[in-house]
């Protein structure tokens, strides 16, 4: 019965992506860029829920706890260079594996850390390693969050880049999800590493 309500979600999850890429393909979705499989991988408290509840919206049925992921859409569509671009985030569960054959078509992968908890970048090699699991050479992006706690920062911007280098990651910003601080860089970094 559980593996029968599993397999049912997934069709479910598959049917409402195929109904987005033919409204896209008719012209009512109104975007030049769909990017609807962004890995996003953090520890509990580290700023991703504030992230998905401030600036996405959540998708009508839950996933994380059988097949092992949720998913958000940004809100607004980044406009970057003339192109709109609409991203979808997948919030990816660290206590359920979800299906690998899922994940092959992943465009980018998101590591979130907290810059005043040294103890939030435990986990970034084991999360680059899963995400490459999906797919070898699928850029990542590093995300050190709440820039508006500078006075209790433990990790420094300089240390955030030597993480970046040392986990073969694609690149390296600073925010604050609470305020909105290079929120709007963030995004448009992202769409300009996936479009290019």
């Amino acid at each position: 019965m559980y593996y029968n309500n599993i397999i049912e979600k997934e069709r479910k999850f598959r049917n409402y992506f195929n109904e987005i890429n033919i409204l896209k393909s008719i012209g009512i979705i109104m975007v030049d860029y769909f990017f609807d499989r962004i890995l996003f991988y953090s520890d509990e408290r580290v700023g991703k829920t504030t992230f998905t509840k401030k600036y996405c919206v959540g998708f009508p049925h839950s996933y994380k706890n059988t097949l092992g992921f949720d998913i958000f859409k940004l809100k607004q569509d980044v406009e970057l260079q003339g192109s709109n671009t609409s991203l979808c985030f997948w919030d990816i569960s660290e206590h359920i594996s979800p299906p690998h054959g899922m994940f092959k078509s992943a465009q980018w992968g998101i590591i979130m850390y907290d810059i005043t908890n040294k103890n939030s970048l435990n986990k970034i090699p084991e999360w680059s390693n899963k995400i490459r699991e999906f797919r070898e050479d699928i850029p990542i992006l590093l995300v050190g969050n709440k820039l508006d706690l500078e006075e209790k920062r433990e990790i420094s911007r300089d240390y955030g880049t030597m993480i970046k280098e040392e986990n073969n990651l694609s690149s390296f910003i600073e925010i604050s999800v609470e305020t909105g601080e290079n929120v709007d860089n963030m995004l448009k970094l992202l769409v300009n590493l996936i479009v290019n």
